[in-house]
Order: structure tokens, then C-alpha cells, then sequence
């Protein structure tokens, strides 16, 4: 079962940048739930806390693109280095703003600042395998690798941030954040032997990557997605705080993440020969149903098991997903169409972010699931139309696809 997983790091530097961008996207899964605990501590409410963490991520939808472009154009470690600069630079502000008590509307700006810094690490890591491992049947493998180490950082992190913010103070969530993104960001930045080569002066340049046939259509599906993620984090982190069990939404948020690492993981350990598209249409659709199930939850224990099932579509979707950008944008665009799909990602989560906390506060958290149950219906007419409008490809001219 191993096998392919070993496969990946036969080329020289895979490892090292592997653990770099593990170290760097750690805070990925950290900072939402630290924010969300970081206010609702302060203020007993959900409402802002939500505002916040949907500033945050919202952030992230011009950075992420934008900060991707430049590092297919200029190479990644020159744009590294100032945007972990401006990164920790905004989480100081965000730290002393709270610690002075400053109005909680001032927090707005530098926390919209903190995500639109913060690289879109699985687009820069993902652009490098497929730079080492070009033509290789490995490339998709090394995908799954990525999206299986996605989850095992959305295990840990929640399970971190809820410790810190709980047993000592979250703005300490922020803090170790941004020291894991400074060393993971000048450690990859510094692997430059495996780094994609950028385009060289007075090459034609690259049309934008949302330009390509298919990425809109991607791009709202993500959004579909993120919402999902929104809606499903914010009302289990409510659900159990109006269930007076606060200090369990880091474990129900580790089960949500743990049911997609191993869903991730097995997809992987297998050779798919059936058609990407037909994969993917499949996956959104499983996984825009599933959140259903969280209309089931009667107490934490069983929204514990229903997160785990809830979180096995994740790794599935993604992975074909992240495969389908491969197929449809220029080589040379490639960074910016995997930060594309992840800004998809981040809007999501930060529309459904914005509302679903408020909800909570008024109607309850199980009133506020029914967002991540729309975003799911999104998400999977949005697959449905995309593979009935992209040309389908023969399996057998595809190369073999390992994982997903």
C-alpha cells in the first residue's frame, strides 16, 4: 500500500520541501478556530467572532492569486520572503490591537491583512512536485501525499489552537502561527534547486490562469466547498459551546479533518485508470450530500462520528480537483491556477463565515448547518455542469492516475 507513496521522494530535495511547506501551512488550520476562540472568549458571542475569521479568509481571495502570479513570474523565493514579512507584521497588529482593548472593528484590517499575506502553501508546494516530477505517473501521488499531510494538519491544528486558546491565551494560537510561518517560509525559499523556474524577462507572459476553459466554473465549485467548510467548522464550534463542551470543538474539528486524511489517504494507496472528470463530478456530488447528516447530531459525541463521515468527502473532492486545474491551465500558470482554486476555497468559507456565526447566535447550531447543507448543493450542480460542458477524455490517453 506504501509503494506509491515512497515512489515520490526517489528525486533529490522531495523531502526537504515536503516538511518545509508542512511546517509553513500548520497555521492554516489554526488561525480560523483561534480567531473564532479569540473573540468568543472576550465577548461571549459568535457574531463577530465569525465577521473575523471571514476577514481573514476573505483576505486571502485577492492574495492568494495575486501572490501566486508573481511567484510563476518572478520564482517563488523572492516573493516568500516580504509576504512572510507583511504576514508577521499584521499578526503584531492584530495581537496589540487585542491586548490593548482597542474597538473590535479595528481588528478588521489587519486581520484581512494576515490572510492576504499568508502564500497559498498547497498551491506552492503542488508546483513544485509537478516541476520535479513532470511526466512522471508519480505527480498524482504525490498530489494525494499533499492532500493526505493537508488533513493531518487540519487533525492537529484544531486540536493546538483549542488547546493554547483554552489552557493559556489565544492570541498565543496567533503567535506560534506565525512563527511556524516565518521558518516553514524561509526554509522553502531557500530550496531553490527544486523550485520552478520563473519566466524570463521579455518572455510573453502568461494570460491569467481564470481565463482557461473550465476555471470558472472550478473556481465556484470551490467556493461551493468552502462554504461547506464554514458552515460545518463554525456551527460544531457552536454546537459545543451551546452544549457547554466549548473545549471539545478542537476534537470534533480533528474528526472532521481526520475522516478526510483517511479518506485521503486510501484514495491514494490505489491506481485510478477511470476518467478525472467522471471522478470529480462524482466526488462533489457524494460529498454535497453527506453534510445532511449533521441534522442528526443530538449531542458532541455524535457530532464527533458525523464529522469523521462528513470529512471523508473532503480529501476525494480536493484531489480530483487539484488534478482538473493541472488539466486545464498553461504549465506556466500553474501556481496561480491552484491559488485560484484555493481563493474559490476562501471566498466560500469567508461568505458562509460572515453569516453562519449570527445564525448560530440566533437560531442555534443546528439551524446554522443548513448553510454547509446549501453550500454543498452548490458545490455539486457546479461539478455536474462543468463535466457536461469540458471535453471528456479517454481513460486510456490519460496517464495513469495513482491516488486522489
Amino acid at each position: 500500500m506504501l509503494r506509491n507513496y515512497k515512489a515520490v521522494f526517489r528525486e533529490p530535495g522531495t523531502a526537504k520541501f515536503c516538511i518545509a511547506a508542512l511546517v509553513m501551512r500548520f497555521p492554516m488550520a489554526m488561525y480560523p478556530i483561534g480567531l473564532v476562540l479569540m473573540i468568543s472568549q472576550r465577548t461571549g458571542h459568535y457574531g463577530f467572532a465569525g465577521v473575523l475569521s471571514a476577514s481573514y479568509v476573505i483576505g486571502g481571495a485577492p492574495g492568494n492569486p495575486l501572490l501566486a502570479r508573481w511567484a510563476d513570474r518572478f520564482g517563488q523565493s523572492r516573493v516568500l520572503l516580504p509576504a512572510c514579512a507583511l504576514h508577521a507584521l499584521s499578526i503584531v497588529a492584530v495581537a496589540v490591537l487585542l491586548e490593548s482593548k482597542a474597538p473590535m472593528w479595528t481588528l478588521v484590517a489587519p486581520t484581512f491583512i494576515m490572510g492576504f499575506s499568508f502564500m497559498s502553501v498547497p498551491s506552492l508546494v503542488r508546483a513544485r512536485w509537478s516541476y520535479v516530477l513532470e511526466g512522471h505517473a508519480e505527480l498524482t501521488t504525490a498530489y494525494s501525499l499533499e492532500s493526505t499531510l493537508d488533513e493531518v494538519v487540519f487533525v492537529v491544528g484544531p486540536l493546538a489552537a483549542t488547546l493554547i486558546a483554552t489552557q493559556i491565551d489565544a492570541v498565543g494560537v496567533l503567535v506560534l502561527g506565525v512563527v511556524l510561518v516565518s521558518v516553514g517560509g524561509v526554509w522553502l525559499a531557500s530550496l531553490t534547486t527544486t523550485e520552478p523556474p520563473a519566466h524570463l524577462p521579455g518572455a510573453d507572459r502568461q494570460p491569467s490562469a481564470i481565463r482557461s476553459p473550465g476555471m470558472p466554473l472550478l473556481l465556484l465549485a470551490a467556493c461551493g466547498m468552502g462554504g461547506i467548510f464554514a458552515g460545518a467548522e463554525v456551527s460544531m464550534i457552536a454546537f459545543c459551546g451551546q452544549h457547554m463542551h466549548r473545549s471539545a470543538s478542537g476534537i470534533v474539528l480533528a474528526c472532521f479533518a481526520f475522516g478526510s486524511g483517511v479518506s485521503g489517504f486510501l484514495y491514494g494507496a490505489r491506481t485510478w485508470r477511470s476518467e478525472l472528470l467522471s471522478r470529480f463530478r462524482l466526488n462533489a456530488a457524494l460529498f454535497g450530500l453527506l453534510p445532511v447528516l449533521f441534522l442528526a447530531a443530538v449531542n458532541v459525541p455524535v457530532l464527533a462520528v458525523i464529522a469523521f463521515v462528513v470529512g471523508a468527502g473532503i480529501a476525494p473532492t480536493l484531489i480530483t480537483a487539484f488534478g482538473l486545474v493541472e488539466r486545464l491551465v498553461p504549465s506556466g500558470a500553474l501556481t496561480e491556477g491552484m491559488a485560484w482554486l484555493t481563493t474559490g476555497l476562501n471566498v466560500g468559507y469567508g461568505a458562509a463565515a460572515a453569516g453562519v456565526g449570527k445564525l448560530a447566535d440566533v437560531e442555534g447550531a443546528r439551524t446554522a448547518f443548513s448553510v454547509a447543507i446549501g453550500a454543498g448543493a452548490l458545490m455539486a450542480i457546479c461539478a455536474f455542469v462543468l463535466a457536461w460542458r469540458l471535453p471528456r477524455r479517454e481513460p486510456a490517453s490519460e496517464p495513469v492516475v495513482v491516488g486522489a
